[in-house]
């Protein structure tokens, strides 16, 4: 549940500077064409957050990282509401972006960590509804606060909130116990994690805790393409620029685009507002659908769905009803195909490299969400028009799906196998069922 809030408030986060953008546009003096910079720039913050941090994770546990991440997110989106510059702006989103990438991998590497194998992709899959959940927050926030209180109320709800919350985390957040234990951490502070989840468990004073995957030597990054893992790795990199791009870059140009095209800013927070309802309803689904249909089924035809939708909106735009309707379905099938990649990842990579991998995959995924928005921003200020804008959008939904219909013959396939090795290595030894 603390994980599912941190995920929470990133997604109201990341929701918040889209549809703040037409409102701050006159007021700071920023021209339409200059948001992609705005956009971009958080998006940069979140590409370093996860390179850097995921690896920091997973060498001195994923606690510190998420809390310090957490309050590093408060801060800079506070100041972003004091902002009266383009380069303050784009300072502020930079640096809230380095605590949203340094959290990212820190939750969800923590909450698979206390799933059991058979159900990580699915509890994953649920903790991801956080993200688009607070894009639901925000597009209704938005639709109310905006006109009578000022752009700014947004940046202030969603910088008072990570605050009040690292200091929760501060007292109630655990540390991984699988962490702990490749650590070698004080045997006490194990025993009292293990009673709390199961009090009547018997743990003999002075007794060794083990667990049974791969120890990691050197840097975990080079750990990535070890053990078969390169090729899914590779794979999983490719899907996350692709499919992260056009995730992020619709979700900041759409308010803005459909504004152009005569939708007022109420109409429009709502429509994304449905955006992020979708996706709310297709994330949970997804970790249930990957296991039960495997990833590359399910994956590719979530993204060929997105890709569909998301170019009708852009020959909708006469008709806010259908607008709402196809970024809905857009929301939904973009949840799906994000939640998957998310849930597989953590599949993928065993406990000492998890935060590494995620973070790593993550990042090349917030890669391709700088550069989409930048690329939106040269094609509007080259005059094209809203339905050329997402048609493209679209066609890269196509390449996402390509790669995607790719992953399930390679890395995920071969961990999915080591996991249920690990899994009846370790019933052997415990006589576990």
């Amino acid at each position: 549940m603390l994980c599912g809030l941190v995920a929470l408030l990133e997604g109201f986060d990341l929701g918040a500077i889209g549809v703040a953008a037409p409102a701050m546009a006159g007021p700071l003096h920023i021209a339409p064409n200059q948001f992609g910079a705005v956009f971009s720039a958080a998006v940069l913050g979140l590409v370093l957050g996860g390179f850097g941090l995921g690896p920091i994770a997973d060498r001195y546990g994923r606690r510190w990282v998420l809390i310090s991440a957490t309050a590093t997110l408060g801060v800079f989106t506070l100041c972003t509401a004091t902002a009266a510059t383009l380069q303050q702006i784009l300072l502020f989103r930079f640096l809230a972006g380095v605590g949203l990438g340094g959290a990212m991998p820190s939750f969800i590497s923590l909450a698979a960590e206390y799933t059991p194998r058979s159900n990580r992709q699915a509890v994953v899959g649920l903790l991801c509804v956080g993200l688009p959940l607070g894009g639901v927050m925000v597009g209704l926030l938005a639709s109310r606060l905006i006109d009578t209180v000022g752009w700014q109320s947004l940046f202030y709800i969603g910088g008072v909130l990570p605050l009040g919350l690292s200091i929760v985390l501060i007292r109630a957040l655990p540390d991984s116990i699988e962490f702990l234990v490749m650590r070698g951490a004080a045997w006490r502070d194990i025993r009292n994690l293990l009673v709390r989840i199961s009090p009547n468990v018997n743990i003999a004073a002075g007794c060794q805790f083990i667990i049974n995957e791969e120890k990691t030597r050197g840097v975990p990054v080079w750990q990535l393409f070890s053990a078969g893992r390169a090729g899914g790795t590779i794979l999983m990199w490719a899907s996350y620029f692709v499919t992260f791009m056009i995730l992020v870059t619709s979700a900041a140009w759409t308010p803005t685009l459909l504004q152009r095209a005569g939708i007022d800013g109420a109409q429009s927070s709502v429509a994304m507002a449905l955006f992020a309802s979708g996706s709310v309803v297709g994330t949970p689904l997804a970790g249930f659908l990957v296991s039960r249909f495997a990833a590359r089924r399910v994956l590719p035809a979530a993204l060929v769905g997105s890709a569909t939708t998301l170019a009708a909106v852009g020959h909708a735009s006469q008709s806010i009803a259908l607008v709402v309707v196809f970024l809905g379905l857009t929301g939904f099938f973009f949840g799906v195909a994000s939640s998957g990649l998310t849930a597989l990842t953590t599949l993928l990579y065993s406990t000492a490299i998890r935060s590494t991998g995620v973070g790593w995959a993550l990042g090349l995924g917030r890669l391709g969400s700088f550069v989409g928005p930048l690329a939106i921003g040269m094609l509007v200020n080259r005059g094209w028009q809203i339905g050329d804008s997402f048609v493209a959008l679209g066609v890269l939904g196509l390449c996402a799906a390509l790669f995607t219909s790719l992953i399930g013959i390679d890395g995920p396939r071969r961990a999915a196998e080591a996991a249920r090795g690990a899994a009846a290595t370790s019933a052997d030894r415990t006589g576990d069922p």
